[in-house]
């Protein structure tokens, strides 16, 4: 799996009210904060005091000094899931979406470095992790459509993000045909970098010391998120989780046909003989990941043979070629086979058998048999 640390919330951030401006790559989405707008870092922030008092009966003023100082970058951002959470797939299934928002909560136009990433973890709401998905990338919704569109959402990072602004960002990745696999588990990790250049991604932003006194002529940079799992606090990034869930079952059937007896060599190397009795043996087995339900089969009884009354057997496979010695619910020998049907759906109509196989569950498999004599 690939390694990457966790955010505190799993699946996503706040609400923001927005609405959508710009075209192009540094499309974003802005929204309405629900408090007063942060002052923009490197504001200088001036004060002066007056004071007044009485000299002989006189008033008189004096000023102070000009006090001042340069407010600081206050870095901090929001990472959500959209849309809910896991996302449905398929097998083999190419440039599936998962979708994220970015809000920028800092005080200053930022740049966001997009890291996505897998984990081999159980998380609730999205399950257990249990295969990797491959060609993993992240790309901005740069027309802002809020749908993934290949060729158009090509830029892998977030440009030039205003403070309360935000912007879609899609993880898109392909699926595997692994046997069993059910769910991956995916993040969206985003950090900090210097914005001011458009059209090009800043280096990752560096806090300043911690233990340095302030300086009130200089901009510098505090981290304000609040981190959470496995996640620092203070660190300049955030993260948020979706799963793609295979919700398909991968199903093969095979069928055999296994001479019982003959009325020559009755049960001892039994031959295609007429009078011969033959095995029909349809298995149904499901690679997973998915519960296969409502497997119906049907099958025709073949030209040149009469159905065997009472031969209908449903039940888990057998471990030998055919159905000999399956397991599973039986007709009553005597039924006249022109309509019979077991607990399990087992019927022959008076030209097809059919039935109705319980769920077949992953890496697994249920069988039905039935018998016919050779004319």
């Amino acid at each position: 799996m690939l390694p990457f640390s966790f955010r505190a919330c799993l699946l996503g951030g706040g609400t923001l009210a927005a609405a959508l401006v710009g075209t192009g790559a540094n499309a974003q989405i802005t929204t309405t904060a629900t408090t007063t707008p942060q002052t923009a870092a490197g504001t200088t922030v001036t004060n002066e005091a007056t004071v007044s008092y009485d000299v002989g009966g006189t008033t008189q003023t004096v000023s102070s000094n000009v006090a001042s100082f340069v407010v600081d970058k206050k870095v901090n951002l929001a990472v959500a899931e959209v849309g809910g959470a896991p996302t449905q797939t398929a097998v083999n299934a190419t440039a599936q979406v998962t979708t994220f928002t970015v809000t920028n909560l800092s005080n200053a136009v930022q740049d966001f470095r997009l890291d996505p990433g897998q984990q081999n973890v159980s998380i609730p709401l999205l399950g257990t992790d249990n295969f990797d998905v491959t060609n993993m990338r992240a790309f901005v919704d740069s027309n802002n459509n809020g749908m993934y569109d290949a060729g158009v959402d090509r830029v892998s990072f977030v440009d030039e993000l205003a403070p309360d602004a935000t912007v879609t960002v899609f993880v898109v990745a392909d699926i595997p045909n692994t046997p069993g696999a059910e769910t991956a588990i995916v993040s969206l990790n985003a950090i900090a970098a210097t914005g001011g250049t458009g059209g090009s991604l800043g280096a990752d932003l560096v806090a300043s010391p911690l233990l340095a006194a302030d300086s009130p002529t200089t901009v510098e940079t505090v981290f304000a998120d609040v981190g959470g799992t496995l996640d620092a606090a203070r660190n300049g990034q955030a993260r948020a989780f979706d799963a793609y869930h295979i919700s398909t079952a991968v199903v093969s059937v095979n069928k055999t046909a296994t001479v019982i007896d003959d009325p020559v060599n009755l049960l001892l190397n039994p031959h295609p003989i007429p009078g011969a009795t033959v095995e029909y043996c349809i298995r149904v087995t499901n690679a997973g990941p998915g519960t296969a339900g409502n497997v119906r089969i049907g099958d025709a009884v073949p030209a040149n043979t009469s159905f065997v009354p009472g031969s209908i057997v449903v039940g888990p496979s057998a471990l030998v070629t055919g159905c000999v010695g399956l397991g599973g619910t039986q007709e009553d020998d005597n039924d006249t086979g022109t309509d019979e049907t077991d607990t399990y759906g087992g019927s022959f109509d008076g030209t097809t058998v059919r039935a109705v196989l319980p769920p077949v569950l992953p890496a697994t498999s249920l069988s039905m048999a039935f018998r016919v004599k050779l004319n």
